[in-house]
């Protein structure tokens, strides 16, 4: 039995019902951090611990309990109740942990009682399971541990199809439209970007930014902003959510994506903008630019804009290529199947 210890989101929901209904994956069980979702039907291989858990704390430690004692291989997915290993430390060689990305930088940051919680179980899984080595590398680096790299897209989220692939040729453009950024986490360093880019305003017919996702509120404002006195009408935010197709629809119509973040994020929308045969800039110094570029997926440094601007062609024909080998749905299928025999 395998047991995924996740919240609920946006990333969860669909990887549920895609393992139980698409893979048709046996022996798996999902504990949810997260009040009982009205869309899912009970079943036995489905439970919630009670929130607030303090104050359900031997109801939760009971459940936590059994159903790790059951279970021949637990799944992280992130870095959730982590302080239930330390009273259960023996079930962490169980463990593998689903690397979302956010956790390996705060390891960098956070002091106290919560980052030794974090460093003491982490430090002890026997798998770390992502689509960016550079993370698995990164995790063993900062924790002094040897956990094995396990390859996965993880969510549906990463998962794209090429049949809509068709490189965007900017040299047969008059006027270019941008997506910059992807949120309104200040990861994202959108002030940055929009100095880079100022140069090239007579280049540009409209600045999309998405900030309908996070938050952080008071960046968001600091954002719109700036970007409303830097490029006027031609700086458009976007502050309302969108269903899946609705975005990809929206992404069709955009010339060059310019990612700025700090560290691995966005990796959806980069994937999808992949697929569509967009130009995509990147920061160079983190694990997603690295990991793309070694497996020969076509991105660029965002430091080529400041030394040749935006009005040039670059090369993404190997990104179909690319996507299938490594994002296809056949493929996250397969890496399920393997994921759900680790031991």
């Amino acid at each position: 039995m395998t047991l995924h210890i996740l919240f609920q989101d946006k990333f969860s929901l669909p990887f549920y019902h895609f393992v139980k209904e698409e893979v048709n994956l046996h022996e798996q069980q999902f504990l949810f951090i997260a009040e009982k979702h009205s869309n899912l039907i009970p079943s036995d291989n489905l439970f919630y611990l009670r929130l607030p858990i303090r104050k359900n704390i031997l109801y939760n430690l009971k459940l936590f309990y059994q159903l790790c004692f059951n279970a021949k291989h637990i799944i992280l997915h992130g870095d959730l109740i982590l302080q239930f290993f330390l009273v259960f430390p023996f079930f962490i060689r169980k463990c593998s942990w689903l690397i979302y990305g956010q956790e390996l930088y705060s390891l960098k940051t956070e002091k106290g009682r919560k980052a030794w919680v974090k460093k003491f179980v982490l430090s002890r899984v026997k798998n770390h399971i992502t689509h960016i080595k550079g993370d698995s590398d990164l995790a063993n680096m900062l924790l002094k541990s040897k956990a094995n790299f396990v390859y996965s897209p993880m969510y549906l989220s990463n998962v794209v199809d090429t049949s809509q692939f068709k490189p965007t040729m900017i040299s047969e453009k008059n006027k270019l439209k941008l997506l910059v950024g992807n949120s309104t986490d200040p990861t994202n360093n959108h002030k940055a970007i929009f100095e880079k880019i100022l140069k090239y305003s007579e280049d540009i017919e409209v600045i999309y930014c998405p900030l309908s996702y996070g938050i952080y509120q008071d960046y968001k404002d600091q954002i719109k902003a700036l970007g409303h006195e830097m490029f006027g009408s031609k700086f458009v935010p976007v502050e309302n959510f969108m269903s899946f197709e609705e975005y990809r629809t929206f992404l069709m119509s955009i010339d060059i994506a310019i990612f700025n973040h700090n560290r691995q994020e966005a990796m959806g929308v980069t994937l999808t903008l992949m697929s569509l045969g967009k130009i995509i800039y990147m920061n160079s110094h983190t694990t997603s630019f690295e990991s793309f570029t070694a497996r020969g997926g076509e991105v660029y440094d965002i430091a080529l804009i400041d030394q040749e601007g935006l009005k040039i062609d670059r090369s993404v024909d190997q990104n179909a290529d690319f996507l299938k080998k490594n994002y296809s749905k056949e493929v996250y299928k397969e890496t399920l199947i393997t994921i759900s025999k680790l031991r």
